[in-house]
Parts: structure tokens; sequence; C-alpha cells
């Protein structure tokens, strides 16, 4: 019926946050499926093995400047709660669609006027 939440579980990964074995795998399929491509396009191992060295570049100076833009918003953050420090807020829980940072951008930047 009921699950106890333990609220120390959404420290570890808040909402925004990148999670590294999920990109890794993400990546290696990814990878998986430009390798195959470019052997089945272009029949040589060589070429297919090019370009998937030419993607994993890509996609990890897409990582790099990604995890600087989180670094960058979260001492933004951290610089805006510093400055209401005297204000008092409640306390908010995550709700379904913002346990998974990337579900949550996605929506955020689809949809931004949504609160």
């Amino acid at each position: 019926m009921g699950e106890i939440v333990d609220d120390r579980m959404w420290s570890r990964r808040s909402v925004g946050q990148m999670y590294f074995p999920q990109f890794l795998v993400g990546m290696v399929a990814t990878l998986l499926v430009i390798l195959g491509w470019t052997y089945t396009s272009t029949g040589s191992a060589w070429a297919a093995l090019g370009w998937t060295v030419l993607a994993a570049v890509i996609l990890q100076a897409g990582y790099f400047a990604a995890v600087l833009w989180l670094v960058h918003g979260e001492t933004r953050v951290t610089d805006e709660t510093k400055s209401n420090e005297g204000a008092a807020s409640p306390a908010k829980l995550p709700g379904p669609f913002e346990r998974d940072g990337i579900i949550q951008a996605l929506i955020s930047r689809l949809f931004p006027r949504l609160p």
C-alpha cells in the first residue's frame, strides 16, 4: 500500500542534475547505433569506427558543456538563497515529473509557461 519515502534520497540527485550512469548507458547505446548505421551505410569498418569516434567526441563535449551549465545554475541558485536567507519558505517535495531531471528539463523547455 503505502511507501515510506526518505527525504535524504532527494538530496543526492536534485532536479536538473545529470546522472552519470544514465548518461553513460545512453551514450554507449547511441554510439552502438552510430557504429551499426555507418557500417551498414559504408560497408567499411574503419569508416564506421572513425564516425563513431567523432560522435563520441561530440557527445563528450556536449556533456562537458551541460555540466558547466548545471554548475553555473547551481551557483546562481546558491547566491539567490543566500540573499533570501531571512525569508522562511516551506519545503517543496518534487512531484512525479520532477524526479528525473531529463523529463523536467524537457517539459520546462517545451512548455515554459507551466509552473
